[in-house]
């Protein structure tokens, strides 16, 4: 079952990628989430911000011009603290 669909179609590098992140951060643990796009570079970013934050790809199918990436959320992503550091 798919928990949410992220439209990033029409959106070039590096704006699918900051949509993604961005929602991910309010997306529950266990989440499945399917990404559109059109920019041809955007699914590979996809996959190295999932590596990174501990997300699964599923799966990554172009329907026409349209590329679907799907996402299990397997982690909170973490937030930077913020403050001086003294």
């Amino acid at each position: 079952m798919i928990d949410l669909v992220i439209d990033t179609t029409g959106l070039t590098c590096p704006l699918p990628f900051l949509k993604l992140r961005r929602t991910l951060r309010d997306v529950a643990v266990g989440a499945q989430v399917d990404v559109l796009s059109t920019d041809p570079l955007a699914p590979g970013d996809f996959r190295e911000l999932c590596e990174a934050q501990g997300h699964d790809v599923i799966s990554s199918e172009a329907e026409g011009s349209i590329t679907r990436t799907r996402i299990r959320v397997n982690a909170a992503v973490p937030t930077l603290a913020t403050g001086t550091g003294s």
